[in-house]
Parts: C-alpha cells; sequence; structure tokens
C-alpha cells in the first residue's frame, strides 16, 4: 500500500505516515485484524463519510477531512465495536492511534497538508 506523510499547517507538526486505502479491498479491510496503530502511523481512507470499529480491539482517533484538507470533526477516542457518525462533507477520514489529536494538538478547522 502507498504511504504518504500529514503535517499540520497551523502547528507545522508532522502527525503521521499514513497508508492509503483508496479501492475496494483496502477499504473492506481497513485496520481490521491489526493489532494496533503504532504512533505516528495512521491510515487515510478515501472516499470516506462514516466509519466503524466493529471486529477491532482498540480505539482509535477519527479525523473526517474535507475535499480543502480541512479537518472538519474530530473523535479523539473511537471505541471498538462502534460506529461512527455520518458527516456529510467528509471527503476522507484518517484513522491515528487514540487521542491522536491531543497528542498532537490537532483541532477541528486545522488544515493539512498530504504529500509523498
Amino acid at each position: 500500500m502507498k504511504e504518504l506523510k500529514v503535517v499540520n499547517k497551523r502547528s507545522r507538526i508532522f502527525v503521521g505516515n499514513v497508508q492509503i486505502a483508496n479501492n475496494f479491498l483496502t477499504r473492506l479491510k481497513g485496520l481490521l485484524g491489526s493489532k494496533n496503530l503504532s504512533s505516528f502511523q495512521g491510515l487515510l481512507i478515501k472516499p470516506c463519510k462514516q466509519v466503524h470499529t466493529i471486529g477491532m480491539r482498540y480505539p482509535i482517533s477519527i479525523w473526517y477531512v474535507d475535499k480543502k484538507l480541512e479537518i472538519v470533526k474530530i473523535i479523539d477516542d473511537l471505541e471498538p465495536y462502534k460506529i461512527s457518525p455520518y458527516v456529510q462533507n467528509s471527503h476522507l477520514i484518517i484513522e491515528f492511534p487514540s487521542k491522536w489529536a491531543e497528542i498532537t494538538g490537532s483541532k477541528e478547522g486545522d488544515l493539512l497538508d498530504v504529500y509523498i
């Protein structure tokens, strides 16, 4: 899977490397079967407006991002076996380790830079 770097433009902080799930199989699998997410590791799901943690063993941080790469909503601790809200203006979702927004100081309204 292709990997990209994500930087918070406001704080200029590197928030992590993300693998891209942008086809049927990678989106279907997502993080299922993984034991955890390491620090500075995540999954970018595109397109995406909602996710679930059914079958997962650990909580995750969910960042809803629009087409301008602005964070429109953060759920920083989505527990296993939950379904996230549907966010209409979300273009993609980035999944990071639980509490990752708090750890990196990222917040709703921040713009992201995503690059190779």
